[in-house]
């Protein structure tokens, strides 16, 4: 599977939108694709976005930017995540 820059944590588009982890969840809106969780780097908006859009996502709040997909918090975990 191809993997791009556009995802990575810490990447900003040139709207100021940066990705701040993958989710995991799948896209509703887009299938096959995953939600990356996004904050607006001038306002601090947090918001979902399918990976294929990121390079071109404005910000919901204050860009006029499309609402995003919604941002789950992850099913709690039998295991803890420090190594062993």
């Amino acid at each position: 599977m191809p993997r791009f820059q556009t995802t990575d944590p810490g990447y900003k588009n040139k709207h100021g939108q940066i990705v701040i982890s993958r989710t995991g969840f799948p896209s509703e809106s887009f299938p096959g694709q995953t939600i990356y969780h996004l904050r607006c780097a001038h306002c601090g908006h947090d918001y979902g976005s399918n990976g294929k859009d990121i390079h071109l996502r404005r910000c919901p709040r204050h860009q006029d930017g499309a609402k995003g997909e919604a941002l789950r918090e992850p099913a709690p975990s039998l295991f803890s995540a420090e190594n062993v």
